[in-house]
């Protein structure tokens, strides 16, 4: 468990990975009786609020997956009868994916379950707290989608690309 004294030492990125990692670590944790993970329990939810069969192709652009890793967790999905896949009339190699009532049935158990952990999270702190914290949330999210993802790290900082020790000169170059 981290100390305040812990956590003020990091940096706003540390901090932010730290956020990300303990909830999903407390998010997998809650789902494990579902045999889920929040990698599974997303796409999921996904699907139970897409009232028609999607390819996999824009679940994952929906999701921001590349396509494999979508694959990978919609076969664990199908395989648990949560999602069913059906090829497309007019391209085989197309699938669609859409959720089957075991799989409604399992999102409604998470939804009470978010909630559940929300309101524990909520409980924690001042009404105030939390709605400044979600705004600053979305706000933060809104901000990173909104930077150029396409720059390198020397490109962000202007790299000077000289030399950090100037070579030696000859010294009959010098008179």
């Amino acid at each position: 468990m981290s100390t305040h004294s812990e956590l003020d030492q990091l940096r706003f990125a540390g901090l932010a990975s730290l956020v990300a990692r303990t909830w999903r670590k407390t998010i997998d944790a809650r789902l494990e009786k579902y045999d889920l993970t929040e990698a599974t329990w997303l796409p999921l939810v996904y699907l139970s609020r897409i009232d028609k069969p999607i390819r996999q192709k824009d679940l994952a652009a929906m999701l921001s997956l590349d396509s494999s890793s979508v694959v990978r967790v919609l076969n664990n999905l199908e395989h648990a009868g949560m999602i069913e896949r059906i090829p497309e009339e007019h391209d085989r190699r197309a699938k669609a994916t859409s959720i089957t009532a075991k799989g409604r049935e399992i999102v409604e158990h998470l939804e009470q379950m978010s909630q559940s952990l929300e309101d524990e999270i909520k409980a924690q702190l001042d009404p105030e707290e939390f709605q400044i914290a979600r705004k600053v949330l979305k706000s933060l999210v809104l901000i990173l989608e909104d930077l150029p993802q396409d720059q390198t790290f020397e490109q962000q900082l202007e790299f000077d690309h000289s030399p950090i020790v100037k070579p030696k000169t000859n010294s009959s170059e010098e008179d």
